[in-house]
């Protein structure tokens, strides 16, 4: 301001030494007349010359506006392009983590199978105990009972001898055969009640048997208790990391939407901006074009012949429109230039800001990446644990089937075999008390056909015992076979899993290695990608610096244009007065 006030002290002190200077002077027109021509030729050439530059300035003004704005765009398109595929990596983990609680759902399903089947195999082979006790216990007594005819047969021999020795005995015959009668007797009460007694300690320690299976059902229920529950802790927590994962990955994603949305709006903001300094550099283009019209109808109007004050007077408000329309023009020039650095300082840093938002998404979608990674990992190695549990399961069943028959086959056998034992049991006891009875009805009357009698008995008897024995052998073989069968299955089954676990263990590496090699290849595109940051932010500060190399160029033009422009304004108006007053002179 000071500035243009000194220039219009000078300018009305030039006048008035051309006043001073030409008024004795007397100067031809014409001469005036192509001075004052070629001046204005001259002043319109500048000017149009400053018009053309400001217009060139102002398209590359609006050229610079487009680039920060496509470029702008094509950040909003980066952002969008990685929110999708954040998106579509999110729904991608999802459907992964519902396969993956599907598989899990699928193996604790075979895995409560499988145990139910152990549960299954252990109390069959608890009742197979269970009877093989009975069995040896069964089989102990048909000893005792073999002991016991054994001592009545030698009784009846040592009878038979007696009887040989004395077949005409009176009274001691008598008596002998008495006491012998009553010691058969005492014999037999006594083997009756011994049955008894080992009926009675072989439904006791049935008792026992059956406490001790319910107290390993109990012990089985319990341990199934405790690994449900612990399962079930696990689940949760699980559960809980799950919940937590997902509420931070979600206020993350608002995070990122509430910068985006703040972006957008100083965008919006930069744009309205740009419009408004768009718009008052045309307003001030209007101005300059209607100075240069007035100066032009001023110049034209030195020409005609009107009164010298009302030239003068009009003169006067022109320069000094000029002056304030001059520091306005100024004023208004050094805001757009502060406005556009700032505009471009803010469109840096919203460029800057940009950048490191697309640095995040893209660590979070390599984040995600990686996880979708160790999920397809994780995966892979749950079907393959569902394939060997499914194997697994499979050979299970095949062998609780297998199992079950024979557990049932040799259960049926020692049921029949029980139920022979017992009905050879109570018939030895029915022949043992019969034959008690013949010996003490016959022991007088036939001695040779009691003997022969017992004789068939006994080859009938180790008949039978000979054909029990054989049967207890050949049962002994065949659980001895199954045995063999089982133990064979159960190596076979542990030579299955170690080539499970060995071709998991080498799928294990390979995912390893490839996972090394893409971490490899994912290094060196963030190397790749930050020296391209690094370029183009060279290039973008180069450019923003050549930017304002050109602004500064421009101002210090216009301001050296401007005050040409007014020292030859000054200049024509002198020699515009010096020639008014000269042909008013003449």
């Amino acid at each position: 301001m000071h500035t243009h006030t000194h220039t219009h002290t000078h300018t009305r002190t030039h006048v008035h030494t051309h006043l001073t200077f030409y008024g004795p002077c007397f100067s031809p027109p014409q001469f005036y007349q192509e001075e004052l021509g070629r001046e204005r030729l001259r002043i319109e050439q500048e000017m149009q010359t400053l018009i053309e530059e400001q217009h060139s300035q102002l398209n590359q003004y609006e050229c610079a506006a487009g680039q920060c704005i496509s470029e702008l765009q094509k950040a909003q398109l980066q952002v969008q392009s990685l929110q999708t595929k954040i998106q579509e990596s999110e729904a991608n983990n999802t459907k992964l983590q519902e396969k993956l609680s599907e598989m899990e759902c699928d193996l604790r399903s075979i895995r409560q199978a499988a145990q139910n089947q152990e549960h299954t195999i252990q109390g069959l082979t608890d009742s197979v105990s269970t009877k093989d006790n009975e069995a040896q216990e069964l089989y102990q007594l048909i000893e005792g009972q073999n002991t016991t005819l054994c001592k009545l047969r030698e009784m009846a021999h040592h009878n038979q001898i007696t009887q040989h020795q004395a077949p005409e005995g009176g009274s001691e015959v008598a008596g002998l055969a008495q006491l012998q009668g009553e010691l058969v007797g005492v014999q037999s009460s006594l083997f009756t009640l011994g049955l008894e007694l080992e009926a009675s300690h072989r439904v006791q320690r049935q008792s026992q048997r059956q406490a001790e299976d319910l107290t390993r059902a109990k012990d089985r229920l319990h341990s199934d208790l405790k690994e449900a529950l612990q399962h079930r802790e696990v689940t949760d927590k699980h559960n809980q990391d799950l919940l937590s994962a997902l509420a931070q990955s979600r206020s993350a994603l608002q995070a990122k939407e509430a910068q985006q949305k703040e972006s957008e709006a100083e965008k919006h903001m930069e744009v309205q901006e740009r419009d408004k300094t768009i718009t008052q550099l045309k307003l001030s283009l209007q101005d300059k074009e209607s100075q240069l019209q007035e100066y032009s109808e001023l110049l034209e109007s030195v020409d005609s012949s009107k009164p010298r004050d009302i030239l003068m007077d009009k003169l006067r408000e022109r320069i000094k429109d000029r002056d304030r329309a001059l520091e306005r023009s100024i004023d208004e020039k050094f805001r757009c230039l502060e406005e556009r650095e700032e505009q471009v300082r803010r469109l840096q840093l919203a460029l800057r800001e940009k950048e490191r938002d697309l640095e995040r998404l893209r660590c979070i979608l390599l984040n995600n990446q990686e996880t979708i990674t160790s999920l397809d990992a994780l995966v892979r190695g749950k079907e393959l644990d569902v394939e060997q549990a499914a194997e697994a399961h499979r050979n299970l069943q095949w062998l609780q089937q297998q199992s079950e028959e024979r557990e049932k086959s040799t259960l049926r056998e020692r049921d029949t075999l029980i139920n022979q034992l017992q009905s050879a049991l109570q018939t030895r006891s029915r022949e043992t008390q019969d034959l008690t009875a013949a010996l003490l009805a016959k022991v007088q009357a036939g001695p040779s056909e009691v003997v022969e009698e017992l004789k068939a008995r006994l080859a009938l008897k180790e008949k039978l015992f000979q054909e029990l024995l054989s049967d207890r052998h050949r049962q002994s073989h065949e659980h001895q076979a199954q045995v063999q069968d089982l133990l064979s299955t159960i190596s076979t089954k542990d030579q299955y899993i170690q080539d499970c676990s060995d071709r998991l263990s080498q799928v294990i590496g390979e995912r390893t290695g490839q996972l090394q090699e893409l971490h490899r290849q994912l290094s060196s595109r963030e190397r790749e990608m930050g020296e391209l940051r690094k370029a183009r932010e060279r290039e973008r500060t180069g450019e923003a610096e050549r930017l304002q190399n050109l602004l500064k160029e421009k101002e210090t033009f216009i301001q050296v244009n401007s005050g040409t422009v007014e020292n030859t304004f000054c200049e024509s108006l002198s020699l515009s007065l010096s020639l008014s007053l000269s042909l008013s002179l003449l």
